[in-house]
């Protein structure tokens, strides 16, 4: 059980820490717990521009 806690802990913060940067909310994270949710952030963030804001 505590393994698959860390599995979800592992797909859904790094998910938390990059949606803002393409234009969608963070709490949208937690549908990286399951692995449709997870192909389905990972189609939208590859087809959504990314805003760099003050980066270069």
């Amino acid at each position: 059980m505590i393994w698959i806690l860390l599995f979800m802990v592992a797909f859904v913060v790094p998910f938390w820490k990059l949606l803002p940067q393409y234009g969608i909310a963070s709490p949208w994270a937690l549908i990286a717990v399951f692995p449709i949710g997870t192909l389905a952030l990972l189609y939208l963030m590859a087809y959504a521009p990314r805003n760099q804001g003050d980066r270069k």
